[in-house]
């Protein structure tokens, strides 16, 4: 067996594993731009729109206060009519007015809470971000500050990460191909179909059964 193509072999399948692992590197460098960006876009969304639902949601509150403050007046008006019953009939109309007005007053106590809730929860939310927006920044490892800023470094860098990926698939195939042409030489058999270590194996095996 030509022992110089066999080295040859042996060469192009190591260029072969690094390559591979460059173009899985790369791609995998563009999922985490991918993810970035989206997060980026995420935060700047919620800070464009933060005034407005923050207004939204604390006008819900003041409305959901002044529903409760409304029930708890028609459940004192209801109880001052219940102590006012001199006969069962109107004590027990009385009563049932009572009873409907602790059941509004529950209603509105959980609408507040839930209205409360709602505001407390974007609170944290919008103090919680800009942490996140700086571990974005740490990811990116790039000059860039903001979330304008990491969405328009995330353009460029897909762009770029693009044009390597391809420029290292480009060299990669050409490998593959030299590789193949060389095992099916040394073999006499055509390995094309099976990957770069795979024909090297095969060749090996050729020489230790020889």
């Amino acid at each position: 067996m030509n022992d110089r193509a066999l080295s040859e072999l042996r060469d192009l399948a190591r260029r072969d594993a690094e390559l591979g692992a460059e173009s899985a590197r790369l791609r995998q460098r563009d999922l985490d731009v991918s993810d970035i960006r989206a997060r980026a876009e995420a935060i700047d969304a919620f800070f464009a729109t933060y005034s407005l639902t923050d207004e939204a949601r604390r006008a819900t509150v003041a409305v959901a206060r002044e529903e409760l403050a409304r029930r708890n007046a028609e459940l004192e008006s209801a109880s001052a009519a219940l102590a006012r019953s001199r006969d069962e009939d109107a004590r027990i109309h009385a009563q049932h007015s009572v009873d409907r007005a602790r059941d509004h007053i529950a209603v509105a106590e959980a609408s507040m809470r839930r209205a409360e809730a709602d505001v407390t929860s974007l609170e944290q939310k919008a103090s919680a971000l800009p942490d996140e927006l700086a571990e974005l920044e740490r990811r990116a490892n790039a000059q860039v500050t903001g979330a304008r800023g990491l969405i328009d470094w995330a353009s460029r860098e897909h762009a770029d990460l693009f044009v390597a990926a391809g420029q290292v698939d480009a060299r990669r195939e050409r490998v593959i191909r030299e590789a193949h042409e060389i095992a099916s030489m040394l073999l006499g058999d055509p390995t094309h179909g099976a990957t770069v270590a795979q024909a090297l194996e095969r060749v090996e095996a050729r020489l230790t059964a020889h």
